[in-house]
């Protein structure tokens, strides 16, 4: 190339001959003109390539940016992200549940870089873990189908659609409790949108501050194509008339307690629950829970004429009747009435779990305590209470117990007798989910009960408490 060539010249007519080959005519002539053809081309293709270094590519005329919600969460600390995968890699589902309680509870959210490794523990936790996890859960659902990204604390009545169920029921709730006719009117304006469960859910709601006032929009809803709603319906009807005597659950129940007379000198009633001869052993809990469904305790006391706490001494013989009144007692967060029951059916708790869709939704945190305080006797238990009760407890506190009733826990024979050296020691389940209900200030006395057993047994649970701690002590 014996004369100088600009850049220009080598993008429009040196490149092409590159490209096109250096023994055409016109390669000859414009790479080699002289004898010194070798050097010649190689210069070309140095300059060229410089050239093309140096040129910013063209920009497309259409940009797929990827839009993030915006996430206001801190991220987990470096020092914690591969104490947390370990953590998760085959734990128990209570552990990873107590992680994402902490998460929520501190305003944590994982690293981005995390959220593939992560991807099963998100999508079952994308509630609790902020925006960013609900949009990477979301992120291939058709925009049509998806819902919007929310924290629990920026629920409003205009995005309140947009979350998920369970966080729906509870805002409803709480808007029930401040204010029945906001509540009233934000469930008529979306009842026409809404899915059979997702009615039942939001009809419980309207229990609290029932009120005459409701009755147009009952009487709106009371041929609605979901057996349950009408069930639930009619029930409130009967509560705002204050009779008993159009709600066919109720009948359906009275057919099946007998009534009759004990005592000698002082004469009393009994009741007792008859079965249907069909329903075997293991769905007992089940039927009376479906049984009972639509049903309060006010009713049966009604019906019978008796106060709650007679009611409650008429059934002292029979645990199954017992076990109805204990799930009304709780769903209507009676918590006087459910202690009597309790301590005379203290394995209620133990029968609650075994059943699904029984969602209390308590929205305070006072009222979870109080709950626990009063379904949860230590003191009274039987010899076994099996690992999923104790599962069950955990979903339904969110959160570790309180410390009162943890303490009465750690000290009762039966812990004791689970971390008994000579007989098995308790299963790395058990272990995990005492850890996960174990409130901060006694997890020093739970690290030294485990400390005798061997280091496979206990490491989940150990793992569980010093990653909790850490993330509560961020600031």
């Amino acid at each position: 190339m014996g004369e100088r060539v600009n850049a220009d010249e080598l993008k429009s007519q040196v490149l092409p001959v590159l490209l096109g080959g250096t023994r055409h005519e016109t390669g000859e002539q414009l790479l080699a003109p002289g004898t010194d053809r070798e050097h010649a081309v190689l210069n070309a293709l140095s300059l060229t390539g410089q050239v093309l270094r140096f040129t910013p590519p063209s920009s497309p005329n259409v940009f797929a940016v990827e839009s993030w919600p915006r996430d206001e969460r801190r991220i987990v600390p470096d020092r914690l992200r591969p104490h947390i995968f370990r953590l998760l890699d085959k734990c128990t589902e209570d552990s990873a549940r107590a992680l994402a309680l902490t998460l929520e509870k501190q305003k944590l959210r994982p690293h981005p870089f995390d959220l593939p490794k992560l991807d099963g523990f998100i999508e079952r936790y994308a509630e609790r873990l902020g925006t960013t996890a609900q949009y990477w859960v979301q992120r291939e659902t058709p925009a049509q189908q998806s819902r919007g990204y929310f924290e629990a604390d920026e629920l409003n009545a205009d995005n309140w659609t947009e979350s998920p169920l369970r966080a729906r029921a509870k805002f409803l709730k709480a808007l029930r409790n401040q204010d029945p006719e906001a509540g009233r009117k934000l469930m008529q304006k979306s009842w026409g949108e809404e899915n059979p469960d997702s009615r039942v859910q939001l009809l419980s709601a309207f229990q609290i501050g029932l009120s005459a006032e409701d009755k147009p929009f009952l009487e709106s809803i009371e041929k609605d194509r979901a057996p349950r709603v009408r069930a639930i319906v009619q029930r409130l009807h009967a509560a705002i008339a204050g009779t008993t005597a159009d709600n066919p659950a109720l009948a359906a129940c009275m057919q099946r307690i007998q009534r009759s007379q004990s005592g000698l000198l002082k004469r009393r009633s009994a009741l007792k629950l008859e079965l249907p001869a069909t329903v075997k052993e293991h769905e007992t809990n089940r039927w009376i829970q479906e049984q009972f469904a639509d049903v309060t305790v006010g009713d049966l006391s009604h019906a019978y004429e008796m106060s709650e706490t007679e009611l409650v001494e008429a059934a002292e013989k029979d645990n199954n009747l017992l076990f109805a009144l204990a799930l009304m007692a709780s769903r209507e967060n009676r918590f006087a009435l459910l202690d009597g029951i309790t301590d005379e059916l203290p394995d209620a708790w133990g029968r609650m779990s075994g059943l699904s869709g029984d969602e209390d939704l308590r929205n305070d945190a006072d009222e979870l305590v109080h709950w626990a305080k009063v379904l949860i006797k230590p003191k009274k238990w039987l010899p076994e209470i099996p690992f999923p009760a104790w599962s069950w407890l955990h979903r339904q506190m969110e959160g570790p117990l309180p410390a009162g009733i943890m303490r009465e826990i750690l000290a009762s024979q039966i812990w004791s007798e689970q971390l008994d050296q000579e007989k098995k020691g308790p299963s790395l389940e058990i272990i995990q989910v005492i850890c996960a209900l174990c409130p901060r200030e006694l997890r020093v006395v739970v690290r030294t009960q485990l400390e005798p057993l061997e280091a496979e047994r206990k490491h989940k649970g150990s793992m569980l408490l010093e990653i909790l701690d850490e993330l509560e002590s961020l600031t």
